[in-house]
């Protein structure tokens, strides 16, 4: 192509007299021309991955670079815009005169042009603007290529070329690209033809090479020598080809670019060149964002199906209540029965209604032959002694004969498989409406995951972090750690197919300050609760810990990061602004109840 083609002039001679440097005039593809007089045109044909080939692949490629160069302007630097229309259909048209290609391949030679345009827009500026240092020189309009760029027109590329944006950007490039770890040897020989050359001269049946095969003979010497660390990388991908599941090779991430563990460009395959996405690679169908309206509607469907489940939840009480025994013992408000050690034991007695408190202390006598008022007692009844009486109103207490009790919440809730300890102190916060901690905040947590999630659809909607994970001292001692604690939760939901919300309550350090903050990997957005006024401002090292563990994320999983992360403060949620004492009361008692239910106490 005409652009790659002036890549090869000699730097020698002056800059100044750039009429003496060239000698060369424009390439303007003779043969291309003279067939096309004739009424001939050339076959195309393309690789097993839709690159082009030989015979022909390069003369079109060169062709291609020859046209824009003719009917783009180089001041364009935004290829999408709508005013290149014009320029492009000229581009495609000119191709079809000359060139036996299908119309699907438009897009290919369409995003060709694009490629060809901005080397050669590098070339105008490496050989006319700067120095064998690199730095921006003066430099007159190159009579050369007079005929396709006016005066006026360079004029403006000049001026951009010596923005200081510009210059930040071209400085950062060029540094990146001065030492790379693994340089490219073949020159102008792209990937597609090196392919087709490889699988030629071995007489394979094969259509293609694996990528880590391809990328290690693109980087072979004309000598043949393959440098160490080129074959470190493909000897470990060879080993990694060997231990991974068909299933995990083909996800989108090769075994060249898990062993390199460098950061992939979203639409690109490592080591298969131009054009080869891993969307047409790897055959996987593409995958569209959500719509605003598309995700309102379908929090409007799971505010719905919550709705329901509590409702049938609620039912299921109202009939389980009603089944029990009503008498003046309360007994139907004592539903569980603690183990209990041989002998005598502390306890602490409580009572489930009217409203779950603690009622009194005393022993628990398990002892064999005990005996209330000369009659033994009953199966699965235990003489108790009450040393003190908190509440004379009590009829019969519940015994409690430890002062905390170690619960196992499984992996379904906080995604591994969690422990919690919960003590009389934190029943006495849930009774008493004092601030909360961890333990409670966790079992209300358990609470809904098994009465409103487990089995359901909403597992995959809705995930819980533990709050215990991430705190502001953690944060403070080790943001890393936090950091990939987060990022594996992310993991553990798999592959994250379906929008849904992952939420973590926030302890802000200052007591029991509770934040919510609901994140949604998919829309890279994230929503803070806080009943207290300001917003997550207020907790920089959170916030920061909670963007590095998304983008992360999307890294591993070879999400492409099209923005930045959008935090948005939410007030309250519809169905109430703020939540009276008698909605407070009711959640406790469901917590409670609930509670009891899992034998906690």
């Amino acid at each position: 192509m005409a652009s790659n083609q002036d890549d090869t002039h000699d730097a020698s001679g002056s800059r100044n007299n750039v009429e003496k440097e060239i000698k060369r005039g424009l390439t303007v593809m003779k043969s291309i021309i003279r067939a096309r007089d004739k009424g001939e045109k050339f076959e195309v044909h393309w690789s097993a991955e839709d690159q082009l080939i030989e015979p022909n692949g390069s003369m079109l490629a060169s062709y291609i670079g020859f046209l824009v160069r003719q009917h783009i302007p180089i001041t364009f630097d935004n290829w999408r815009s709508p005013e290149l229309k014009v320029g492009k259909e000229k581009i495609w048209s000119e191709i079809q005169r000359s060139f036996h290609i299908d119309e699907s391949r438009q897009k290919y030679c369409i995003q060709l042009a694009g490629k060809r345009l901005r080397g050669f827009r590098s070339f105008l500026s490496n050989k006319f603007l700067k120095d064998e240092e690199g730095k921006f020189v003066e430099a007159e309009r190159p009579m050369k290529y007079a005929e396709i760029i006016s005066a006026e027109e360079w004029d403006n590329f000049v001026a951009k070329r010596r923005n200081e944006k510009f210059h930040k950007v071209s400085d950062k490039n060029r540094k990146r690209a001065s030492k790379p770890a693994y340089p490219y040897k073949k020159g102008r020989t792209g990937y597609a033809r090196l392919q087709q050359r490889i699988l030629a001269e071995e007489k394979s049946d094969a259509t293609s090479l694996p990528e880590h095969v391809l990328w290690k003979a693109a980087r072979v010497g004309k000598d043949g020598a393959v440098v160490e660390a080129v074959q470190n990388v493909y000897d470990e991908c060879e080993t990694l080809s060997q231990t991974l599941p068909s299933t995990e090779v083909q996800d989108c991430r090769s075994v060249l670019s898990r062993v390199l563990n460098v950061p992939e460009y979203s639409g690109r395959v490592r080591g298969k060149g131009f054009s080869v996405t891993p969307s047409s690679f790897y055959k996987k169908p593409k995958t569209k964002n959500p719509t605003n309206k598309e995700v309102m509607e379908t929090l409007a469907e799971l505010r719905a199906q919550v709705l329901e489940l509590q409702k049938e939840n609620a039912r299921y009480r109202e009939e389980r209540c009603g089944s029990e025994a009503k008498d003046t013992s309360d007994r139907a408000s004592i539903n569980c029965q603690p183990k209990f050690p041989e002998g005598i034991t502390p306890c602490q007695l409580y009572l489930s209604s009217p409203t779950y408190r603690i009622v009194g202390k005393g022993k628990v006598h398990n002892t064999s032959g005990e005996l209330l008022h000369h009659n033994p007692l009953p199966m699965g009844y235990m003489n108790v002694s009450v040393d003190l009486v908190l509440d004379t109103d009590a009829l019969l207490p519940l015994p409690d004969v430890v002062s905390e009790t170690t619960v196992d919440i499984d992996e379904g809730v906080f995604g591994i498989a969690h422990s919690e300890i919960i003590a009389k102190e934190d029943m006495q916060q849930l009774f008493e409406h004092e601030e909360l901690g961890i333990a409670v905040i966790h079992t209300y947590i358990w609470y809904m995951y098994d009465t409103l999630m487990r089995g359901t659809e909403l597992c995959n909607r809705f995930n819980f972090i533990a709050a215990s994970r991430i705190n502001t001292t953690l944060i403070t001692k080790n943001p890393t750690s936090v950091k990939n604690e987060l990022v594996d939760r992310f993991m553990a939901a798999g592959d994250n197919t379906t929008p849904s919300l992952y939420f973590l309550l926030f302890n802000s350090g200052n007591g029991g300050h509770w934040v919510l903050v609901a994140m949604d990997l998919s829309r890279l957005m994230v929503y803070y609760l806080d009943s207290l006024s300001g917003d997550w401002s207020k907790y920089p090292s959170m916030k920061k810990t909670v963007d590095a563990a998304i983008l992360k994320f999307r890294s591993k999983k070879n999400y492409r990061n099209r923005k930045d992360i959008t935090w948005v403060r939410v007030q309250y949620f519809d169905e109430y602004k703020s939540y009276s004492r008698a909605h407070l009361d009711e959640m406790k008692d469901e917590l409670c109840q609930f509670i009891i239910d899992q034998r906690i106490i």
